[in-house]
């Protein structure tokens, strides 16, 4: 800084000019940015450290100024925090004016996504979140590997040489915070409300599809019986056996957290109708190994591509869910509570409720349309 005389130890390696300052004056330059990475020279070359190393403390509640109602002699609390730079060792002091907001919500305010709710010691930042919501629609890149990358781009610690995983903080984190995003996109939120969408649902509806009361003219049941097809909804659907969920131990204390308010039909609603279809008749169909073959006792809908031959029993011996079958719209927009887990091979059943779940918030149109059931045999 102009007029300091002590040694240009430091350098920052974020900052785009880099240019040599002594720790106090990189302490005060990085008041508001206090996520950089640090060289600092230990007599023999630059050594990357957290500002935490030279004594910075971040202040919330007052754009990086002390708060003047912190007590005397109250030590900052010992915080990690999770960038899209690094993973960062910090010291930090809350809030402590008179009607100052609790703790989570000071971290909020300054973009720190925290990991938990009770004795919170690690946050993420936003930006790391939302960067890794955008990698992994596009790369598809596992969480396990964005994390190590994460470690790979912080400091190690200076008696163990290494970083303390943050994995499983991180899968807590990056869970709720693409579940928030989800219903703020929604709109539901933000008082958005379109004709025929259920109130939990946080799906985005397909705005191309007729939606009365939305996006038709006031008359629209008033035109002529020849030109109604342009107010009419068609439907198309499909099965993907390459969605599988293999058996395994499941974690008893792992919830969902949008049961019913997504794409998907919850289990509960078809539990009783898919128990009474496969086991509720026994003793026929003998599979090789003894098994009963569920092609006995279900309605199979795909009458060609030789998927009936292909869906024997051993085919769905150790998995849970066999594929889905899922019905979109004529625009290719997927629509909410229309797709089903399968257990064996599309049947009737299945479709019934996949169908019933799409022309839910239709009921006011006059004319439907199915253009295709991939494979499958319509009557």
């Amino acid at each position: 800084m102009p007029g300091c005389r002590r040694p240009a130890t430091t350098r920052c390696r974020e900052c785009r000019a880099r240019e040599p300052l002594c720790s106090t004056c990189t302490v005060h330059a990085h008041r508001n940015l206090p996520l950089h990475w640090i060289d600092v020279w230990n007599g023999s070359y630059f050594q990357r450290r957290d500002l935490l190393d030279l004594g910075f403390v971040i202040y919330l509640g007052h754009r990086g100024d002390a708060c003047t109602h912190i007590p005397t002699g109250q030590t900052p609390v010992s915080f990690v925090i999770v960038h899209d730079n690094g993973i960062h060792h910090c010291h930090l002091h809350y809030c402590h004016c008179p009607g100052r907001r609790e703790p989570l919500s000071q971290l909020i305010r300054a973009d720190l996504f925290p990991s938990s709710l009770d004795r919170i010691e690690t946050a993420f930042t936003c930006e790391v979140l939302e960067r890794f919501h955008i990698d992994y629609d596009i790369s598809k890149r596992s969480t396990q590997d964005f994390v190590r990358v994460l470690t790979q781009l912080s400091a190690s610690d200076e008696a163990t040489g290494e970083v303390k995983d943050r994995y499983r903080d991180f899968l807590f984190a990056s869970r709720i915070y693409r579940y928030l995003t989800m219903v703020k996109r929604s709109g539901q939120r933000h008082g958005v409300v379109v004709p025929g969408r259920q109130p939990e649902d946080l799906t985005v509806p397909c705005l191309s599809c007729p939606i009365p009361n939305f996006n038709l003219p006031a008359d629209w049941k008033d035109t002529p019986d020849h030109l109604k097809y342009i107010y009419r909804i068609v439907f198309c659907a499909d099965g993907n056996y390459s969605l599988q969920k293999k058996t395994k131990p499941d974690d008893a204390f792992d919830h969902a957290l949008s049961t019913g308010q997504g794409f998907f039909i919850p289990h509960s609603v078809m539990h009783e109708a898919l128990s009474k279809k496969y086991h509720g008749k026994s003793g026929k169909g003998k599979g090789k190994d003894g098994e009963t073959d569920p092609q006995d006792d279900l309605g199979i809908m795909c009458a060609g591509f030789k998927v009936v031959r292909s869906q024997r029993t051993g085919k769905f011996k150790f998995v849970d869910v066999s594929g889905v079958l899922s019905f979109s719209c004529d625009h290719l927009h997927f629509r909410p509570g229309a797709t089903v887990d399968l257990q064996t091979t599309e049947t009737w059943l299945h479709a019934d409720f996949g169908l019933g779940g799409a022309l839910r918030g239709t009921e006011e149109l006059e004319e439907h349309g199915l253009s295709q059931i991939s494979g499958a045999q319509v009557t």
